[in-house]
């Protein structure tokens, strides 16, 4: 009899341990920031990677942050260009996700997550690059030196 109850309540410990294991387990946020590459940082997007992952939901990265275009800030005038940040997501040396975001004399919150669509494979690393564009067909475009961000 006495084993049976310490078997049973031992069972039920266990049970209680497995469902209250968290769905995902969020790591150290890594600061981002990306610029055109320009004296006037006219384009520049700043902000956090976490990277998430877990037993129960697929690996992701969520983006957290801002893509400002001709900031207020800029000691140059306003030259009819705009911005865009372009995030790829990594495993390894295949392409996972890609976001491109675009901001034209102004600055545009930016809040999404990058994963695998088939939700398995797990992102090691983002780049994250802003380039600017010319208004017009006919124009001269530029990016900013690329910045690599490797999960913590």
């Amino acid at each position: 009899m006495r084993l049976s109850v310490l078997l049973t309540l031992g069972a039920v410990v266990t049970a209680g341990l497995l469902a209250v294991q968290p769905a995902a387990t969020a790591q150290a946020a890594v600061t981002f920031y990306a610029d055109s590459g320009d004296s006037c940082f006219r384009g520049i997007t700043q902000g956090t990677l976490d990277w998430l992952t877990g037993p129960v939901i697929r690996p992701t990265v969520k983006v957290d942050g801002y893509l400002s275009d001709d900031a207020n800030l800029s000691p140059c005038t306003r030259d009819g260009m705009y911005s865009t940040a372009v995030f790829n997501a990594y495993n390894g040396t295949t392409l996972v996700d890609s976001e491109t975001y675009k901001a034209d004399d102004a600055q545009v919150p930016l809040s999404f997550t990058l994963s695998d669509p088939a939700g398995v494979a797990a992102i090691d690393r983002v780049v994250v690059q802003v380039c600017r564009f010319s208004g017009s067909p006919i124009g001269v475009s530029y990016c900013g030196k690329a910045a690599e961000y490797k999960t913590p």
